[in-house]
């Protein structure tokens, strides 16, 4: 009996879109929120993937909103289908007051507030 090798893991991609997106201090962490799209069904493991700014008092945090695509082989449904993640993180710098999610169509801005 001979297996094959390991499908090789697709690598992650931005979603379609960002709907929705919230960011709240909750103690000692930052909670990021993200509802969006995706192109077809079959997508997975959504994330956010924050990036490290350029400076420490950088007003906007920039956030990617990104999942695992299906793999060429696989049949999906062919729509619009919902996603959404959530992400605790550390405290950005001091200077940091907003979070701007970004996706393959669009990006959103939001504050962040206080729990």
């Amino acid at each position: 009996m001979a297996f094959g090798a390991p499908a090789a893991a697709q690598p992650a991609h931005l979603v379609y879109r960002v709907d929705h997106a919230t960011a709240v201090f909750d103690k000692r962490h930052l909670v990021i929120t993200a509802n969006g799209a995706v192109r077809s069904g079959g997508w997975d493991n959504p994330r956010l993937l924050v990036l490290e700014p350029s400076l420490p008092e950088a007003k906007t945090l920039k956030v990617q909103f990104v999942a695992r695509p299906p793999g060429p082989d696989e049949v999906v449904v062919q729509a619009l289908l919902p996603i959404a993640a959530r992400k605790v993180a550390r405290l950005p710098g001091y200077g940091t007051v907003e979070i701007r999610i970004v996706a393959e169509t669009n990006s959103i801005v939001v504050p962040i507030t206080p729990r």
